[in-house]
């Protein structure tokens, strides 16, 4: 086998496309190392049904807001159980301030300063184009707050009356979920009144705004959440399905029936529902307090060239590491010789007609953490993308690992955290990322030496990636996109770089072969 050098580097992840995510985050994280974030939610709402028609002598009972966690569910022999998947501290100490707004931002489809058709695009910080912002019409009238927000793997049991004991029972649950009332005649949340709720919605039966989708955005503009610490040192984060069809407003009102039976009148009282479900734009709004010192060392430029000794990886508006294999530091031509002369180690040109010299049997990258800089709870996976392309790597498409349980996968490519003891006893914890198809596509069809990207992931299925507002400069290479994957996760790490103290904890590249010709084997 054979070890190559390699260069690593930090930039910070700038903002970011921050609409169309598939799950949304909404909550607060402390770290001790980067700083903290709040993330909030602004949504639209979409009727489930147009021009409605609400009876008469309509009066509304409730306004109920029901949003699922994402969960997996676990039964015993009494009751199923659920386990909240995507929630990051959230113990009794981490409670919050959440407020939620009627929005009056309007979240237009369509960039006016684009092409025809041309989608909006809503970046992490608030932001839509340059100069432009969301701004401080998010704050409608307040329609809901708490001062104890946390979210729970209970079950919800919903409840209907009993027409014969006229009280109420349990009738069916629905899996973990933020749900509450937005308006209750009895309950806290009964300001604004009831009377907010029925101008808004009930004066309008036979208006255009209730009659199709793009009146209905322009006239109830949606939600907008927001979340306040009640201590600096909270962690209370998760991921909230807003795009699930159960995601949903549903306002609850009686109203008079009349029928008439073999000459006789009769008038009862009715229920109905009026429903709104989060399928218009959805956005997240990262708040970043980033510590200085660590954002001076990941802006450090100078580094560029050489390497790093630290690498710092942190989700949302963190940080990122970038990856240059069979480079030493040093002028592009430098390296363009490096790069050339690696290759004819494995393989012989004549002709155009190229002969394997060396078979890669295995090459991969192993990132060790630097435990005494890192926090305790370290993410479990880190991803590495083609930054030129803005792609997965070769092997990532032909890794077909996966647990179904658990929606976990890529685990030969992108080897989760593991531990390992060195001769002296001392345990190390690393990352090992195998990169032989990608080393392969180098050697044998003259693949460009891409640069890459190394994040930390809530999830490394999810490589689809968010454009950048402003894509990053690295000399030649503009990193285009961050995967959500990323974006979904708030967990940081920190990395030992090629200019690490420890050269035993450096990266290098791996790669063991087979020298058919000689039939020797290294």
């Amino acid at each position: 086998n054979s070890t190559y050098p390699i260069k690593t580097y930090n930039k910070k992840i700038t903002p970011f496309q921050s609409n169309g995510l598939a799950e949304n985050l909404l909550g607060y994280y402390f770290d001790p190392l980067f700083g903290s974030t709040k993330v909030n939610f602004v949504g639209q709402l979409t009727p489930k049904s147009f021009n409605p028609v609400f009876g008469d002598s309509t009066v509304l009972d409730s306004v109920v807001l029901t949003i699922p966690y994402t969960s997996t569910a676990g039964t015993t022999e009494d009751a199923t159980t659920y386990e909240l998947d995507s929630l990051y501290g959230g113990t009794e100490s981490d409670k919050l301030k959440l407020s939620i707004f009627k929005s009056n931002y309007y979240l237009r489809a369509f960039d006016p300063n684009g092409d025809l058709d041309a989608s909006q695009n809503y970046y992490s910080n608030g932001d839509l184009t340059q100069g432009e912002t969301i701004g401080a019409d998010l704050e409608g009238p307040l329609l809901y707050y708490s001062n104890n927000y946390l979210p729970k793997a209970n079950p919800i049991g919903l409840k209907e009356i009993n027409e014969e004991t006229d009280e109420l029972e349990v009738t069916s649950t629905i899996p973990p979920s933020f749900r509450v009332h937005l308006f209750s005649p009895t309950g806290q949340n009964s300001n604004p009144t009831a009377a907010f709720w029925e101008d808004l919605i009930f004066s309008k039966e036979e208006d255009a705004v209730l009659s199709d989708t793009n009146s209905f955005y322009e006239y109830f503009r949606g939600l907008y959440f927001k979340i306040e610490p009640n201590s600096v040192e909270s962690i209370n984060l998760i991921q909230l399905n807003f795009s699930s069809s159960n995601a949903n407003v549903k306002m609850y009102y009686s109203y008079k029936q009349t029928t008439t039976v073999e000459g006789v009148e009769t008038t009862t009282s009715v229920q109905g529902e009026y429903e709104m479900s989060f399928l218009g734009n959805r956005v997240n709004i990262f708040d970043n307090d980033f510590n200085t010192s660590v954002l001076q060392t990941i802006n450090d430029s100078s580094t560029d060239d050489v390497g790093d000794d630290y690498l710092y990886l942190k989700g949302g508006e963190g940080s990122m590491a970038v990856v240059e294999l069979i480079s030493e530091g040093g002028d592009e031509t430098t390296e363009t010789n490096q790069f050339n002369e690696f290759k004819n180690e494995f393989r012989e040109v004549n002709n155009g007609v190229k002969t394997v010299k060396r078979l890669i049997n295995e090459a991969y990258i192993e990132f060790y953490v630097e435990t005494t800089l890192s926090n305790s709870v370290l993410p479990n996976r880190v991803y590495l993308y083609d930054l030129n392309n803005n792609l997965p790597m070769a092997d990532f498409f032909l890794d077909q690992t996966v647990n179904t349980s658990s929606s976990d996968s890529k685990f030969t490519h992108l080897v989760p955290l593991s531990t390992e003891t060195n001769t002296d006893g001392t345990e190390q914890k690393k990352y090992k990322i195998r990169l032989t198809e990608h080393l392969n596509n180098i050697i044998l069809n003259d693949s460009t030496n891409v640069k890459l990207g190394l994040v930390v992931s809530s999830n490394v299925g999810a490589a689809n990636t968010k454009a950048f507002q402003n894509g990053i400069d690295l000399n030649n290479t503009i990193i285009k996109g961050v995967p959500t994957g990323t974006i979904l996760s708030p967990k940081s790490v920190i990395l030992h770089g090629n200019n690490s103290s420890d050269p035993t904890k450096r990266p290098k590249l791996n790669i063991y072969y087979t020298e058919p010709n000689t039939g020797s084997s290294n």
